[in-house]
């Protein structure tokens, strides 16, 4: 982290003198060069968003309008904590709205809302755009069959295949790769595919997809969550279609490690429109978002690149953590990290036996953290996978201990429990114990998920929907005049209108059968009625409706055929063997690694009902208990539990990493390196203590914990703050 070119003059002293803090040479150098380009190299901890925060307000100062300077960051929640730490660094808070943060995301659609004059709809999970992907496919055999010579073409149609074309195309996107041949280079689609090592069927399909979500307006017809930055990059080199960028002054970038082609060329057209000044800031060890075109070998050899007199300065030293902390990361990356705190953070490695002696140790860990004056807002329990969450929540609940969640999604509110809860529910006969209008709707609109039910955007959330779940009396109707009941080709119509639609549908109806009748042509009349009533009567579902339903059917009997006293446990693996649930989420999760996770929450509701070792109705009460006491507990100070992406850009008193095991962490299926840069920015959220559960077995211990070597860098940290090296 050197200086690899020369300031065009030495800095001068800063103009600006923040509240609360006092800059180190580093960050001063940074907030007071007089280059056009300069790129921090940091590490975690390191203060970046305050650096940036410091090189503003040094241009506010400066007599730069707050109104010509642009802050971008890579979420909705940094460009907020960049906002808000001007603020805290002394800004006053009117002029530092006027200071516009943004994520790139948000930036690209003001702008092309400007060009085109109105929004496109968003589809932004894989779940909403497999339909178009499908249609795309169809349309692209369609074309495909009536070349004279047709390729062959093996083209995606279930979930698995769906999943990673979307992230391929994704991936294209980010590095702008054009959505067919590239004109400008005379290149075919078949040499373009083979340039960029992407399968001709995938590389047509992405091009289809494209000319369907384009469609013949200015406005495409779907943006997904990366479109707009790759519209504007792509509107930015369209000469038939020009358009005009804001003019900045300053313009300034948090988390460099995330940038790609794509928002890079936005960054480039920005920087020429107003020949403005540019100073970003990066820890390329916290990519964790190469599957969107992010890495480190894009950031090494292009970014920048062409700029005159670039500076790169560093941010080496840590004010986050201790000195242990500092050695251990250092080994953990092979790289330098000094700390600049006088104080040790805490390193403690905790082996269990299994999983619920990790849940039970982290909840009394937590419970001697806030016995010894600490408060649990600020500790964090930093998760891998969803699933993880599940003895850990049960293990906070009978502790007393109130928890909130970021990035995950309670056990207990997740689409495979609610709908195993519906089942219990419709079992017993015992819709009360599923607490609550709105936990009840979530449970009616999960069943309709998992038994695979063509039921369009605008039935989800009817009067109808909501009436049953306001009145348990109508769950039975539900369960048999919906669930139960064979899909005929009305129900089919039905499903894609909301109920006011439906009923205006059959005002009209009714008011064209009295019209045929007082114009005497009865005839017609009975004709149209006898055409409706035939279509209420005509079953109409696909093989795998039908086999749901008979599945949910035969499920219900069996589990209100068992003893009173018969094991919830049991009855619950049985119901899950026969409605095929993990089965169902290979087909229903367009992503293998979601439908994975989807298996273990599934495995983690049954261990729960196992370890409470009751009968199926006590169980159902036990789980109305557990979130009545739940949703007390959050009523109180709440330890967070997060996901790894949750917790980027944020720092706690205690981090407490559980699960840390080969499989676990790194999660079995994902990419090595990533996993590491996940790992790294985990460990590296702490301020005080770092709490790493690993299991008893040293051939299971994570590689990543293994590689911190803790007990030599806790030796050489407490050396340094011995000897006093960390100031």
């Amino acid at each position: 982290m050197t200086r690899t070119s020369t300031s065009p003059s030495p800095p001068s002293a800063p103009q600006f003198v923040p509240v609360g803090i006092v800059p180190t040479a580093e960050q001063r150098e940074i907030q007071t060069c007089r280059a056009r380009y300069v790129i921090a190299m940091a590490n975690a901890g390191a203060a970046k968003t305050t650096t940036l925060a410091l090189r503003i307000a040094e241009s506010i100062t400066r007599g730069v309008w707050p109104e010509s300077i642009l802050a971008l960051t890579f979420s909705e929640e940094a460009a907020r904590v960049l906002q808000a730490r001007l603020v805290d660094i002394g800004v006053d808070e009117r002029t530092a709205r006027r200071v516009k943060c943004l994520s790139f995301d948000a930036f690209a659609r003001q702008v092309l809302l400007q060009a085109e004059g109105a929004e496109a709809p968003r589809l932004d999970t894989p779940e909403a755009l497999a339909p178009q992907v499908r249609i795309a496919a169809a349309r692209l055999q369609a074309d495909n069959a009536a070349r004279r010579h047709p390729r062959e073409l093996w083209l995606p149609e279930h979930n698995e295949p769906i999943f990673e074309f979307l992230e391929l195309s994704r991936r294209l996107k980010a590095r702008l790769v054009p959505p067919g041949g590239d004109e400008e280079e005379e290149e075919s689609v078949e040499e373009c595919a083979e340039r960029f090592g992407v399968p001709l069927a995938a590389f047509l399909l992405h091009g289809a997809l494209e000319a369907l979500r384009s469609g013949l307006e200015d406005v495409p017809r779907w943006r997904a969550g990366f479109d707009a930055i790759y519209d504007l990059a792509r509107r930015l080199s369209d000469t038939d279609r020009p358009i005009d960028l804001p003019a900045y002054r300053i313009v300034v970038v948090d988390e460099l490690q995330d940038m790609n082609p794509a928002s890079y060329a936005v960054l480039e057209a920005l920087l020429m429109r107003g020949k403005a000044f540019f100073t970003g800031a990066g820890d390329f060890d916290q990519v964790i978002h190469r599957w969107a075109g992010a890495g480190t070998d894009f950031l090494h050899t292009r970014f920048g690149q062409g700029w005159p007199g670039v500076v790169r300065l560093p941010l080496t030293r840590s004010y986050r953590y201790g000195p242990p902390l500092a050695a251990a990361t250092a080994a953990l990356k092979d790289k330098v990290v000094d700390s600049g705190r006088g104080h040790e953070t805490v390193l403690r490695v905790q082996p269990c036996v299994d999983r619920r002696a990790v849940a039970a140790q982290v909840a009394a860990d937590l419970a001697a953290w806030k016995k010894n004056g600490g408060r649990p807002a600020a500790c964090a329990v930093i998760l891998r996978a969803p699933y993880q969450s599940i003895p850990i929540e049960n293990a906070l609940l009978e502790a007393g201990i109130g928890w909130r969640m970021e990035g995950l999604t309670s056990y207990l509110l997740r689409s495979e429990v609610l709908m195993l809860r519906g089942v219990i529910a419709f079992a017993l006969r015992d819709y009360e114990s599923i607490p609550g209008v709105d936990k009840r709707l979530q449970v009616l609109q999960a069943l309709l998920q998992w038994q695979q039910f063509e039921w369009g955007a605008e039935r989800r959330d009817d009067e109808a929907l909501k009436t049953a779940a306001a009145q348990p009396s109508l769950f039975e109707a539900f369960l048999d005049g919906t669930l139960l009941k064979p899909q005929t080709r009305a129900d089919k119509r039905a499903a894609g209108q909301s109920s006011e639609a439906q009923l205006q549908e059959e005002f009209r109806f009714l008011d064209k059968l009295k019209a045929l009748r007082d114009s005497g042509q009865h005839h017609e009349a009975n004709a149209l009625q006898q055409l409706r009533e035939a279509e209420a009567r005509t079953v109409d579902e696909s093989p795998a409706q039908r086999s749901a339903r008979e599945r949910l059917g035969h499920t219900l009997a069996t589990l209100r055929a068992a003893p009173p006293d018969a094991s919830a446990a049991m009855l619950l693996e049985q119901a899950v063997a026969m409605l095929d649930l993990k089965g169902v989420a290979r087909r229903l999760f367009l992503a293998p690694a979601t439908a994975a996770l989807v298996a273990r929450s599934i495995d983690g509701f049954i261990d729960v009902a196992r370890r409470q070792n009751l009968p199926l109705r006590d169980f159902a009460r036990w789980l109305h208990k557990a979130e009545t006491k739940a949703e007390r507990l959050r009523k109180s100070d709440t330890v967070l539990l997060c996901s790894v992406e949750a917790a980027k850009g944020q720092e706690f008193e205690a981090v407490l990493l559980p699960f840390l095991e080969e499989g676990a962490f790194p999660l079995a299926g994902s990419d090595a390196q990533e996993e590491g840069n996940r790992f790294y920015v985990a460990v590296t959220r702490a301020r005080d203590e770092l709490h790493l559960y690993v299991p008893e077995a040293a051939e299971r211990v994570s590689r990543y914990v293994k590689a911190m070597r803790i007990d030599k860098a806790v030796l050489r940290g407490r050396h340094q703050l011995a000897s006093g090296q960390w100031s």
